[in-house]
């Protein structure tokens, strides 16, 4: 990705969560620890320069005008002395972040640019070869979740390194190259403690355990069913999914699958909310391959956001009444409602939507819009409460700022910040049913729909 400074870079909009944004920053974070290099006269400058962009470019475009008033400019003038003052660029972050999360807002961030240079190269860069930094590069292709006090995969993704070591859905990760897990679920729930979706920042830092140096095996070793150990060699790829470049964010990879379950169930998962056109293209495949299908199941699990908009174009293939709306974003100057028309053979029949505590974002705003609409029923565990339209700019020494400009109401005058979205249906993953082959989620939702009448399409689907 090329680099520019503030002044050229562009203004992109983005409804993408802060951790999403910075995910090879928290993935990197957890496996590596760089040496810190003693800053320049030059560095120092910029940092100065960084630290008083964030309280500026904040302070102008924060939604809430009282956010970032008196107690905000006294804030930047106390972290203003700790950024003169650091030895490092860690220091000088740390001041920077304090600033910011005392706003204790998601959407709100720094991200080094290292995290950039792991993200978007193939190959490690010259400072990466000299100080060891490790750059969480490549993928096994797991999903994990902390359940109790493990970290265990939820799913595999076909074809992946870990499918063909054989590893399977409700294992947990007891070490990795000898790192014991048990540590790390500690320094995890240290370290998100406090912070606004907590559970969010736990889980996108225990994913961790899933990256590595592409094409260096790492040891694993796996309490798999009846409590046995399965110790396996698995050499991470490059990410899984077709690379999405956007703006001024990190390069992110788009994952989509569709599929047919039994008793005639639709179910569409993709990753992020990227690529207007191959999300769509997938949407109305499984909506002609479903003309006798019972309903649609929505995976959003995992899904951390992407472009808001885009709730606007998935919505329209599930209504059949103009003008109704997802919700509404609030900028200083003015509102912006999401509005949902049908589209030309809109899908009348039951829909479910998946979630959990990493369906961030343009997830939420997707998921409670169609809950408050009444045209969908949600599974799974309370979303994290991320949900802030947001813009990533360059900042002088070359990090990333990233930061809301609007706040976002849901339709029943919700605030999805800080609340997220509460599941009609509450259904927790067990590693006993994962075990089993199971997908307890997915298993209720699709029980639910084939409880529903399909004998009347256009009966809108309730939430009781």
């Amino acid at each position: 990705m090329q680099q520019h400074r503030p002044s050229s870079a562009p203004r992109t909009r983005t409804g993408v969560l802060t951790l999403a944004a910075g995910v090879a920053f928290l993935l990197g974070a957890c496996t590596s620890t760089p040496k810190p290099q003693p800053l320049t006269a030059e560095q120092r400058d910029l940092n100065l320069q960084s630290i008083d962009m964030v309280h500026s470019r904040i302070k102008q475009r924060h939604f809430d005008p009282d956010k970032v008033g008196e107690a905000w400019d006294a804030k930047h003038a106390e972290m203003r002395v700790k950024v003169e003052n650091a030895k490092s660029m860690a220091e000088a972050r740390a001041a920077m972040s304090e600033l910011i999360e005392s706003l204790q807002q998601t959407h709100f961030g720094i991200l080094p640019a290292d995290a950039y240079e792991g993200n978007d190269s193939e190959e490690p860069s010259a400072s990466d070869k000299t100080t060891g930094d490790r750059r969480a590069s490549g993928e096994i292709g797991v999903d994990l979740r902390r359940i109790g006090n493990d970290a265990v995969v939820t799913h595999v993704e076909p074809d992946s390194p870990a499918a063909a070591a054989g590893v399977k859905p409700g294992w947990a990760v007891e070490s990795v190259d000898d790192r014991k897990v048990a540590p790390l679920i500690a320094r995890i729930e240290k370290l998100s403690a406090g912070k606004t979706a907590a559970p969010l920042v736990a889980a996108m830092m225990l994913q961790s355990l899933a990256h590595g140096d592409v094409g260096k095996p790492q040891n694993y070793s796996f309490r798999a069913d009846s409590n046995r150990t399965v110790r396996v060699a698995i050499t991470p790829v490059q990410p899984i999914g077709k690379a999405q470049k956007f703006g001024n964010l990190p390069t992110m990879y788009l994952k989509t699958s569709r599929r047919i379950v039994p008793p005639g169930v639709g179910v569409l998962a993709f990753s992020i909310w990227f690529d207007p056109m191959k999300i769509n293209a997938e949407t109305e495949a499984l909506l002609n391959e479903c003309a006798d299908c019972q309903g649609i199941v929505i995976d959003l699990r995992g899904n951390i956001g992407g472009i808001g908009a885009m709730a606007m174009g998935m919505g329209r293939h599930f209504i059949d009444k103009p003008d109704q709306k997802l919700g509404t974003m609030i900028q200083r100057e003015g509102k912006l409602n999401f509005v949902l028309n049908p589209a030309a053979k809109p899908f009348t029949k039951p829909v479910a939507i998946l979630i959990d505590e990493v369906s961030a974002s343009t997830s939420e705003i997707f998921a409670g819009g169609m809950q408050d609409l009444g045209r969908a029923r949600v599974f799974g565990t309370r979303s994290p409460g991320a949900a802030l339209p947001s813009i990533v700019e360059i900042l002088p020494n070359n990090d990333r700022l990233h930061y809301a400009f609007a706040n976002y109401i849901s339709v029943k005058g919700q605030t999805l910040e800080g609340h997220g979205v509460i599941p009609d249906e509450p259904v927790p993953l067990s590693r006993e049913a994962l075990l089993a082959g199971h997908d307890p989620v997915l298993d209720a939702a699709v029980k639910w729909i084939t409880t529903q009448s399909a004998s009347t399409p256009n009966n809108p689907v309730t939430n009781r």
